[in-house]
Parts: structure tokens; sequence; C-alpha cells
């Protein structure tokens, strides 16, 4: 695929709240799956953060049109997929807790 492509369907994966990563199925997903999903996300949740983080300490010393620019574009898409990912890991868990019979696996 090329570049254009690959821009496009990121966009279109971006907007589209029902999107799964590669293999993730809720219909035949079991409890280990489940664990295993919710802490899939929570890795691409603290990777999203440190890149956050990364964002807001590089723009703090940049030039101000450049920290605009990093404010207002990778900061936004970064916030925006880590808002996606903490829904997608507080689903999961919440399907391994109703798999476990209600009963919370504690915090992670």
């Amino acid at each position: 695929m090329q570049r254009r492509e690959l821009s496009t369907a990121f966009l279109q994966r971006l907007g589209d709240p029902g999107y799964r990563l590669p293999g993730e199925d809720p219909a035949t997903a079991g409890l280990a799956q489940a664990r295993a999903w919710a802490a899939t996300y929570g890795e691409l949740i603290r990777f999203k953060h440190e890149l956050l983080e990364l964002c807001h300490r590089f723009a703090e010393r940049a030039e101000p049109q450049v920290a605009r620019a990093i404010r207002e574009t990778d900061v936004i898409l970064l916030e925006s997929q880590a808002s996606r990912f903490e829904l997608q890991r507080d689903y999961w868990k919440i399907r391994a807790a109703e798999m476990q019979g209600g009963r919370s696996r504690g915090p992670d």
C-alpha cells in the first residue's frame, strides 16, 4: 500500500469508533483474550502518553510556530488516539469482569 492510501485508511480508522485491531473479535473472545486485549490497549495508552509527554517537552523549547503546530496537530491526534484506546481498554476490562461473573481483577 502506498503512503497516500495508508494515510487515507488511517484517517478513516481514526473516525471509526468501531474499529478494532487485527485479530480483535469480541464475538469470539474468551476471558484470557479479553484480559490480553485490555493489557494490549494499556500498553498502547502508555505509549501514546509517552509520545504526548515528548511533544509537550519539545513544544516548550521550540519556536512559537513549531510549538503551535505540535499542539494543534500532534497533541490533538495523540490525545484522540489515547482516548479511543482507553475506551477499548475499558470495554475489555468490563468484558473480562463479566466473564468472571462480575468479579473484578483489581487495579492494573
